[in-house]
């Protein structure tokens, strides 16, 4: 492994098919440990830390935090590495969201993309149950300390109690977490691109979901769905957070995806 800058971490051969992995928040790229062990053989990996997560750089709480702002140190990344193929995308919740506003804005060639999931609450109706739920979450989390906004996004998208039955060493790294969270939801609900606008996302799209997911990642899955032009849906046995409790079924579909693509 080498890095090109502060959470930007490469593996494989640079000759090879290139793909950028995003992980969703409360994470970092360490997430998708397994897949890239699987990829390196095919493919030049590109582990992008998101911004406040893993090596990257922190973030100054601001009160106008975009997804777009996400993508300068991945634009700049692929820049300087001077790649000479398209780039596949696989992205996970808020890394997912990440990806669908990398494949439409298409600042540098993008091939195809994987997403698990993608968080992109800006696509629902504001009075729809899904909407409505993931507000609640939202408003929950301000004005509340840090543990306490923590428990309440952890347990949402796992279980109730599921941060209390963590060691305390990974709930003192996720509550450090706790501001660029709060961030990655105002961004992911005040993007300002609306559902119609995904259709322009023209790239061959794999949308994997999770069986047993929550109202607000399904709607969203299932409103992007009617967009996409060039989309594939493929379930999986598994929660939101299927690509870190279910990683080898998750990680066979988007393997046999991003290879069936090279030919």
């Amino acid at each position: 492994m080498s890095e090109i800058e502060p959470g930007i971490h490469l593996y494989g051969e640079q000759q090879n098919l290139p793909v950028i992995l995003l992980h969703s928040s409360q994470s970092a790229s360490t997430q998708w440990r397994a897949l890239l062990k699987d990829l390196v053989s095919s493919h030049f990996v590109i582990a992008v830390d998101l911004l406040g997560y893993g090596q990257a750089p922190k973030v100054e709480y601001t009160a106008n935090f975009r997804l777009e702002q996400e993508l300068p140190r991945i634009l700049s990344a692929v820049e300087s590495l001077q790649l000479k193929q398209p780039v596949q995308l696989v992205g996970h919740s808020y890394g997912g969201a990440v990806a669908l506003k990398l494949a439409l804005e298409k600042p540098f060639e993008i091939a195809d993309v994987v997403v698990y999931e993608p968080v992109a609450f800006h696509v629902l109706p504001d009075d729809s149950p899904g909407m409505l739920e993931i507000q609640e979450i939202s408003q929950a989390m301000h004005g509340r300390d840090a543990k306490e906004c923590t428990r309440t996004f952890v347990d949402y998208w796992n279980d109730a109690g599921y941060f209390d039955a963590l060691p305390e060493r990974i709930q003192q790294l996720m509550v450090a977490q706790a501001d660029k969270v709060a961030l990655d939801f105002d961004a992911l609900l005040n993007e300002p691109r609306r559902l119609a606008d995904y259709s322009g996302v023209d790239q061959n799209l794999l949308l994997l979901q999770g069986d047993h997911t929550r109202r607000s990642a399904k709607a969203v899955a299932e409103a992007l769905s009617t967009v996409l032009p060039n989309v594939t849906r493929e379930s999986v046995t598994a929660g939101h957070m299927g690509p870190l409790t279910h990683p080898a079924d998750v990680n066979q579909r988007i393997l046999r995806f991003l290879r069936n693509q090279l030919h």
